[in-house]
C-alpha cells in the first residue's frame, strides 16, 4: 500500500538550508561547519548574522521626499510665482509673446483678458496666454 502525505502550502514554499555535499552524516563528535550560499556574506565566527530590518526604509523615505521637494515641487512653485508676477506687471504698450508664439503689443487690458495689436489687427487673448514680456533693455544696452 502506498502512503500519501499532504503538505500545507505555507510550509511547501519554505526554502531549505543548504546541506553538506557529503552523503554520509558527520561523525557524532566532529564539529559541523555551517555552509553559506554563494551570494550571502558570511558573518565572523562567534557573531550571529543580522537579519535585514526596515530601519533603512524609514530613513530613506523622508530623504527621498526631501529630494523630490527640492528637485520638483519647489522650482515649479517658483516658476508659477514668477509667471503670476509677470502677468500682474504687464501694462498697455508692452511688447509680449503669447504661449503660441504670437508677437504683439498690448492695446487694452481687462481682468482676465488682454487685447493685442498684431500688425494693425487687434486680437483678444486670455491674460494667462502671455508667455513673456519683451523689454527694450537689450536694445538700450546695444545703443550705449
Amino acid at each position: 500500500m502506498r502512503a500519501t502525505f499532504h503538505v500545507p502550502i505555507a510550509f511547501a514554499a519554505v526554502p531549505q538550508q543548504p546541506t553538506s555535499t557529503s552523503d554520509k552524516p558527520a561523525p557524532a563528535g566532529a564539529p559541523q561547519q555551517p555552509t553559506a550560499s554563494a551570494g550571502a556574506p558570511s558573518a565572523p565566527a562567534g557573531q550571529p548574522q543580522q537579519q535585514p530590518c526596515g530601519t533603512e526604509m524609514w530613513i530613506m523615505m523622508p530623504a527621498m521626499l526631501l529630494i523630490m521637494y527640492f528637485m520638483v515641487i519647489r522650482p515649479d512653485q517658483k516658476r508659477r510665482k514668477d509667471q503670476q508676477n509677470l502677468l500682474a506687471a504687464v501694462k498697455v504698450g508692452d511688447r509680449v509673446v503669447t504661449v503660441g508664439g504670437l508677437h504683439g503689443v498690448i492695446a487694452k487690458l481687462a481682468d482676465k483678458t488682454v487685447t493685442l495689436k498684431i500688425d494693425g489687427v487687434q486680437a483678444t487673448f486670455d491674460r494667462v496666454a502671455i508667455a513673456r514680456v519683451e523689454r527694450d533693455d537689450a536694445s538700450a544696452q546695444t545703443k550705449a
